[in-house]
């Protein structure tokens, strides 16, 4: 079926979006406990997924090499877009876009090895899939927090699903093994997404009530991501 990646990656990302709905509807949280838990979310995406494959697949080295790439070039952006303070609150609005960008970025390489490799059992064809409905938590998550549009959420979850798409599309005509190069654009995400969950997230949350339920979340946030790799 033409697109089947992208509908199924859209859908993943409505999933998580849904999810979101139901933990801040249903249980009546505070937007300052929800971003805590989007971070939790972001981190248990990073730490029992994204860094674990990214290091046995694509080496240590490149990895690590675009960490120490992406940490800086986020902070010099960061301080360029929105300075931080302590009485002025971060625009959430910048941290949507942001995390957009680190996950198209992400695709990159999970796209072109998609197409550059053969997947019988299609363990990763699933994996890629399913780990878009935390990060479709995610986004929704901070859409409430921020002053985008639905339809502008819409767009950016298509955007991100029709991206993977045509990274699988380049994997599928690549003849040279491009693993380093993948590796450090992984690592490029790793450091924006782990950015973007600590300082554009958690740590203004911290400042705003109490301490031990912000951490609370956030432990809250990494055993959702965990479940649905598990179940996924």
């Amino acid at each position: 079926m033409i697109f089947s990646l992208s509908i199924n990656v859209f859908f993943s990302l409505l999933t998580g979006a849904a999810i979101s709905i139901f933990i801040s509807k249903w249980f009546k949280v505070k937007i300052e406990y929800i971003l805590s838990i989007c971070a939790g979310v972001l981190c248990g995406v990073l730490f029992l997924e994204l860094l674990p494959h990214s290091l046995s697949d694509f080496g240590v080295i490149p990895v690590f090499l675009g960490i120490s790439i992406g940490l800086p070039l986020m902070y010099f952006i960061d301080k360029l877009v929105h300075p931080h303070s302590f009485t002025r609150p971060i625009d959430k609005t910048a941290s949507f876009y942001y995390l957009i960008i680190a996950i198209i970025i992400h695709n990159l390489p999970s796209g072109i090895a998609l197409g550059d490799h053969v997947d019988h059992s299609n363990h990763l064809y699933h994996l890629v899939v399913y780990h878009h409905i935390p990060e479709g938590m995610t986004l929704m998550m901070i859409f409430f927090a921020s002053s985008i549009k639905i339809h502008q959420l819409l767009t950016c979850f298509a955007v991100v699903a029709l991206s993977l798409e045509g990274f699988s599309v380049i994997g599928k005509m690549l003849l040279v093994s491009t693993d380093p190069i993948l590796g450090v654009f992984l690592g490029i995400a790793i450091s924006t997404i782990w950015f973007i969950s600590i300082f554009e997230l958690f740590y203004p949350s911290l400042r705003k009530s109490y301490r031990f339920y912000h951490f609370l979340c956030l432990l809250t946030g990494i055993a959702i991501a965990g479940l649905i790799f598990i179940f996924g």
